[in-house]
């Protein structure tokens, strides 16, 4: 993975839903609406979106076209034309890069998407309930991070996936970037292992910078649970990785005795 282009200062994560589909690598168009909330963005972009460009999670540029865009009423929806995901049952990953005053050309294409992809833009920090060193400990038999929720619950758990990413010896394009997500799968897992899809919602997967969001539901009172966050990530050479994070929900609806 590298960074598309020294002269973009900025670059954020895209979350692309193309969960249904087959476990292989096939392409997509996608579309994504830009938050008007977002001042880093709005504020550092040119008045014409000329700086605004699409790339995959190796920081290849992509084929995109500005759909709608309005500077002064901050409206912009971006589409992407024919990405390649690397797994089309997974939340993939894709980034917008902005920020380069001197991007005088367009750089966009003519084409009209079809039935596109949805991706997210997500700009919460993370909250509450984060693992942040995904890594198990050498003899552990149960993940090492724990969190209780009730069964009517609906919430988030973020893992801190920035420091399993590897770095470059030197920098490229003024970046040391090296490895990049590239897609993640959801589990939550019961004591025999199995997967209840009605235990999480998938779609609701968030990627923000350094973090990945897991959304978890429902669950049995008086029951643990294993919430898996396995990624897939990519880089330049035969170094992809793929890692399964996990903690332990436990689910406790506190009734009196």
């Amino acid at each position: 993975m590298t960074w598309y282009s020294s002269s973009f200062k900025r670059r954020y994560p895209i979350t692309v839903n193309v969960l249904g589909g087959a476990e292989t690598s096939g392409s997509h168009d996608i579309e994504v609406v830009f938050p008007s909330d977002w001042d880093d963005f709005w504020q550092n972009i040119r008045s014409d979106g000329f700086d605004i460009v699409l790339a995959d999670s190796m920081g290849t540029l992509q084929n995109f076209r500005r759909t709608t865009f309005n500077f002064a009423n901050r409206e912009l929806t971006l589409a992407g034309d024919s990405i390649t995901f690397a797994n089309q049952n997974s939340i993939n990953l894709v980034y917008v890069y902005f920020n380069n005053p001197d991007q005088s050309s367009d750089l966009s294409s003519a084409f009209s998407p079809s039935s596109p992809k949805t991706g997210k833009i997500y700009l919460n920090a993370p909250a509450n309930r984060i693992v942040t060193q995904p890594s198990q400990r050498t003899g552990t038999t149960t993940p090492n991070f724990v969190f209780q929720k009730t069964s009517d619950d609906e919430i988030y758990i973020w893992f801190r996936v920035a420091s399993l990413l590897a770095s470059r010896i030197a920098p490229y394009n003024d970046k040391l970037d090296f490895e990049s997500l590239d897609f993640v799968k959801i589990q939550s897992l019961d004591s025999s292992g199995s997967n209840d899809t009605g235990r999480y919602n998938d779609t609701l997967t968030a990627f923000i910078p350094g973090y990945v969001g897991v959304n978890v539901k429902a669950g049995s009172n008086n029951t643990d649970y294993t919430v898996v966050c396995e990624i897939r990530t990519v880089a330049t050479g035969p170094y992809n990785q793929t890692i399964s994070l996990r903690c332990l929900l436990q689910t406790r609806d506190l009734l009196p005795i």
